[in-house]
This record gives structure tokens, C-alpha cells and sequence, in this order.
């Protein structure tokens, strides 16, 4: 599978993850956790870029593409449902945890490796805004 499929595929598994608004952490922690249904009004575009950062965004994809690289992709799908089915069940003061995690990870990174990341992410929106879908 190509590594722009594995970022689709790691994008669709974040916006399934559920909604949220983008307010700080501790307002977040104010709020009930999102349904467990997945909480997908208005179709789910978009709830990624409410849930984490651009950089939280990348270390996701980049978790995913290592976590997936040798599975087929009924394994794939799987382990993407199962990673949201974790996520789902996180409580508020997990998931800040976890994207706190994220964002130490990204910090700890060196600056080319970044700046790969960060140029496949274009890459790959810029093939999906094409309507090519990221190379299905």
C-alpha cells in the first residue's frame, strides 16, 4: 500500500476517532466524553482539525504508517478500528495526555525529519483536493 493510502487511511481512522471542538485541554475537561457512537454530525469532515494540531495530525499519520507497514489491509482496517474504539473510551484527561505525548514527540524530532513529514502531508492534501483520493 502506498504511503499516501496509509495517511488517508490514518486520517479517516482521526476523524472517526469522534468530535470535539477546538477549546484548550481544561475546557475540554469540563465536558462529557463524546458519544460512543462516534459522534459523526455533519459527516465527520473536519473533526480532525478540531481534535489536534497539524503537528499532533503528523505524529498520528506517522504512528500509523509504522504500525500498519506489513499488515493487509483487512489487518489494517482492524487495527484502525480498534485504535478508535481506545480513543473513544480515553477519558478527557487521557486524551490530553495523549496529545500532549504527540506534541513531545513532534518537538523531539529533528528539523529534516519534520520537514519530510511535513512536505508528504502537502503532497498527499494537495492529490486528495484533486479528487484523486491520496493514491487509491
Amino acid at each position: 500500500m502506498s504511503f499516501s493510502r496509509i495517511l488517508l487511511a490514518a486520517a479517516a481512522v482521526a476523524c472517526l476517532a469522534g468530535s470535539a471542538s477546538a477549546q484548550t485541554p481544561a475546557e475540554n475537561a469540563t465536558q462529557s466524553p463524546p458519544p460512543a457512537g462516534g459522534g459523526m454530525g455533519g459527516g465527520g469532515h473536519g473533526m480532525m482539525r478540531g481534535m489536534f494540531t497539524p503537528e499532533e495530525r503528523m505524529m498520528l499519520m506517522v504512528d500509523m504508517h509504522k504500525a500498519t507497514a506489513t499488515m493487509t489491509d483487512d489487518q489494517k482496517q482492524a487495527y484502525r478500528k480498534q485504535q478508535r474504539q481506545q480513543f473513544m473510551a480515553m477519558s478527557d484527561a487521557d486524551r490530553a495526555k495523549y496529545k500532549a505525548d504527540l506534541d513531545t514527540r513532534w518537538a523531539a524530532l529533528p528539523p529534516d525529519q519534520k520537514a519530510a513529514i511535513q512536505q508528504r502531508m502537502q503532497d498527499f492534501m494537495a492529490k486528495r483536493a484533486q479528487g484523486d483520493g491520496g493514491g487509491q
